[in-house]
């Protein structure tokens, strides 16, 4: 994450808005229950391919509870959400229902602050069950086995430059065995070329990357990646929209990572821009499941936690006509 962070506490300073917007910092401490997961009336909003199937606001204590900015589909019908301050819930899908979440530490109990917990973006092999976070501040990458145990990370040395509050929020596996790390900030000021990497392999198996851009529709920011099939990505997208308060634009763009190669510049399609009748935040994490009745995309918003902000998630039906047809235009 964060420019929003930063700009968003300059924003309550100026407006000299009184520090009760502010929530402490989730401490590390046992697992915990949260208070409530709430469906919210969606009214089947439609943005391009993608129609609202389903929407809901997670809430907690806000002593221990927010920043979600990553998300992945586990097996038997579950999510898991990570924050960028070393937390984590595992729940199932709450179409489908079950027992409540619960919130524990995600990653060694040794990170026992920002820098060393600033867990971005989470990519999962479906086969293995293995699950690879990527972090800012560290600029790092860590692999957990199907159980969530610490298995090893690296710190590349082609990241160590990247941004410490715009770093690799978005990272993916793909099926061919690849890695895909985007920076999020851009190379200068105003840009929309960003640096990104290709590992050919596992990177904290040993994984050397190689350097190429990927180009972003003006505005937004890359804040998670997944891909659909062996020749495509999604990119989740951010805008941050100045006003009072601040709030946030998402749309959502397509990568042909069949094009990805050293020196290139590989450019993102929009597809859809989340509008009216979608609930809206700082959505950053982005989680796929192929279900009975279709593909579904999931998000999950980073509240930055901001009392005025929410922890949304959304199910996302992807309508694949729709898709089609757009593609034969």
């Amino acid at each position: 994450m964060r420019p929003a962070r930063l700009i968003l506490a300059l924003v309550i300073a100026v407006g000299l808005l009184p520090p009760v917007w502010l929530r402490d910092p989730p401490p590390s401490g046992k697992a915990s229950r949260i208070g409530a997961i709430i469906a919210l009336d969606h009214r089947g909003a439609r943005a391009g391919p993608f129609v609202l199937a389903g929407a809901w606001r997670i809430d907690g204590d806000p002593k221990m509870f927010g920043g979600f900015s990553a998300l992945a589909a586990l097996s038997g019908d579950r999510l898991i959400a990570a924050s960028d301050g070393g937390k984590k819930i595992v729940f199932t899908r709450p179409d489908i229902g079950g027992p409540p979440p619960v919130l524990s530490p995600f990653g060694p109990e040794t990170d026992v602050n920002k820098i060393g917990a600033d867990l971005e973006s989470l990519t999962r092999d479906p086969e293995s069950g293995m699950l690879w976070a990527a972090y800012e501040f560290s600029q790092s990458i860590r692999r957990f086995t199907p159980e969530l145990v610490d298995d090893g990370a690296i710190r590349p040395a082609a990241m160590r430059d990247w941004g410490d509050n715009s770093g690799a929020e978005a990272f993916a596996r793909l099926p061919d065995g690849r890695f895909v790390a985007i920076e999020e900030g851009a190379r200068e000021f105003g840009g929309y070329a960003h640096r990104a990497l290709v590992f050919p392999s596992d990177p904290v198996a040993g994984g050397r990357p190689k350097a190429f851009r990927v180009g972003v529709p003006g505005g937004y920011r890359p804040v998670d990646l997944i891909a659909i099939d062996e020749d495509r990505a999604l990119v989740l997208l951010r805008e941050l929209v100045f006003g009072f308060p601040p709030r946030f634009a998402t749309a959502i763009g397509e990568l042909d990572t069949r094009s990805i190669a050293e020196g290139v510049q590989v450019d993102v399609t929009l597809l859809a821009r989340l509008g009216d009748g979608f609930p809206a935040d700082n959505y950053e994490g982005m989680a796929l499941t192929d279900d009975g009745d279709g593909r579904h995309l999931w998000l999950i918003s980073d509240d930055n936690l901001m009392s005025y902000q929410n922890t949304y998630l959304l199910k996302l039906r992807w309508d694949r006509e729709c898709a089609r047809q757009k593609a034969r235009e």
